[in-house]
């Protein structure tokens, strides 16, 4: 029987994607979290709700909240971890966050000076929840083209500090961390960035936002009294649900293919922590082996872009991610957008 031209369409568009790798290597991967917890009954109890609302609608046991500290500190613990002691810098340092320190400079330059780095070219990369894989598929890019030979990717997230909690079912999720990986040039096979796949549909752009706080309503305009929801996180959850239902299945057959036996090549799924009951129907919807379902949410939060690289370590320090084997990320992000990487560690 004859392709039909979109199953031709989405055939070459896998071949492309998942037949294009790029050889890298990732090094050395760190964390942190800051010292403070905060558990379900206390959010609970913030919010007025009857003990266990807040751990049934999110999955959330515990999740960090900072106190002192900075992103950019943050950032910089989380990157020492990963740099294990060496002194060789990398060629080239990406802040990947949702949430920066401050508009101007670039959070990556704010680490580099927690570093005492000169010289070291920075630059941020920040597609909200999905800025981690954003900043992996340039350095997909940036490698393959020979431009640099050991980058360095930080996600520091603070959310804490601009939550709504008159949007409980949101502002309980969120926490507080950093995660960094060193990624280098590789000669071999066995570890690559085998493809990478980032979709937007704007029709869904105010679905999750922050209106104030950029040139259409600047920081000068904020009223406390008047406005003070617009400078704070929003998000529709339900009607984020809705799209990502809708888009998920389609999207990640472009990336991995659709056939039921793509889980057999795949060894790992670390997907986006953005609540654990969105977890558990992603695995439903996709039909992933529970076994190989990567899940730090019910201790974190979700911990914005920090998420996925945080679950990464946790896989690799704990030795369930091994040399070799391979790990599919998946996430959203406001804009609408999905994202996805594929990558033989």
């Amino acid at each position: 029987m004859k392709d039909s031209p979109d199953a031709v369409k989405s055939s070459n568009l896998h071949s492309v994607i998942a037949c294009s790798p790029v050889q890298l290597r990732i090094v050395g991967s760190g964390h942190f979290l800051p010292p403070g917890v905060v558990t379900a009954t206390e959010i609970d109890a913030r919010i007025g709700r009857n003990q266990g609302w807040t751990l049934k609608q999110t999955g959330v046991e515990t999740r960090h909240h900072v106190g002192a500290e900075t992103a950019a500190q943050m950032g910089a613990a989380a990157l020492r971890a990963a740099l294990a002691g060496e002194d060789e810098r990398p060629d080239l340092l990406l802040g990947a966050s949702g949430t920066p320190q401050q508009p101007i400079p670039c959070t990556a330059a704010l680490i580099a000076a927690e570093m005492g780095w000169s010289g070291v070219p920075c630059f941020d990369v920040n597609a909200t929840c999905l800025s981690f894989l954003s900043a992996l598929q340039v350095v997909g890019g940036l490698i393959a083209a020979g431009n640099y030979r050991r980058i360095a990717i930080v996600s520091a997230e603070i959310a804490s500090k601009g939550l709504n909690w008159q949007q409980p079912e949101a502002a309980a999720l969120m926490g507080d961390g950093a995660a960094a990986v060193l990624i280098e040039a590789g000669e071999s096979r066995d570890s690559a960035l085998l493809g990478s796949l980032i979709e937007t549909w704007p029709e869904g752009a105010a679905f999750t936002e922050i209106r104030g706080g950029g040139s259409r309503l600047p920081a000068t305009a904020f009223r406390p009294e008047e406005n003070a929801s617009d400078f704070q996180f929003h998000m529709d959850g339900p009607a984020v649900f809705r799209l990502a239902a809708e888009k998920i299945e389609s999207f990640v057959a472009r990336l991995v293919g659709a056939a039921s036996t793509r889980w057999d090549s795949i060894d790992w799924v670390i997907p986006h922590q953005a609540s654990l009951p969105g977890i558990r129907h992603l695995r439903r919807r996709l039909r992933i082996p529970a076994a190989k379902l990567i899940e730090t949410v019910q201790h974190q939060g979700n911990v914005i872009a920090a998420s996925i690289p945080l679950a990464l370590h946790e896989a690799i320090t704990s030795g369930r991610l091994q040399r070799g084997q391979t790990v599919l990320f998946l996430g959203t992000s406001a804009g609408f957008s999905l994202g996805g990487a594929l990558l033989r560690y």
